[in-house]
């Protein structure tokens, strides 16, 4: 079974000053406001089709500015399949969690780096 990985999904970054950030990503590279939960805001520019995704925290307390970087699979069911498959090959592999109504499995790499696998959120209907 070949990865699923269709994409970049986002980058979520660790900031000071989330509201600064905000307005200075609208400003120099053009993004919107996506979402907003609490103080957590996801940015995005429709014409380069990107995200970045800003959160509190302290680059110099945390091991990186970087929270983690995401890539894109086509559904919910192809995650489920891929996890299933990357426990057949030995890895520890956490159960799928719901993230903010999207399925996201989310692992870390050898040195620790966060790496997320995201599905669109399920359609109604």
């Amino acid at each position: 079974m070949d990865a699923p990985v269709t994409g970049f999904s986002h980058l979520q970054l660790r900031v000071r000053d989330v509201p600064a950030c905000v307005d200075w990503y609208c400003a120099v590279l053009g993004m919107e406001v996506m979402s907003e939960h609490g103080d957590v805001v996801a940015l995005r520019s429709r014409a380069a089709r990107m995200v970045i995704v800003v959160s509190p925290g302290d680059p110099d307390v945390d091991r990186s500015p970087i929270d983690h970087v995401a890539f894109a699979v086509p559904d919910g069911p192809t995650l489920e399949a891929w996890a299933a498959e990357l426990r057949t090959r030995g890895l520890d592999v956490p159960s799928i969690v719901d993230e903010s109504g999207t399925p996201s499995l989310q692992l870390r790499d050898p040195d620790g780096n966060a790496v997320e696998l995201v599905a669109p959120a399920p359609r109604n209907g």
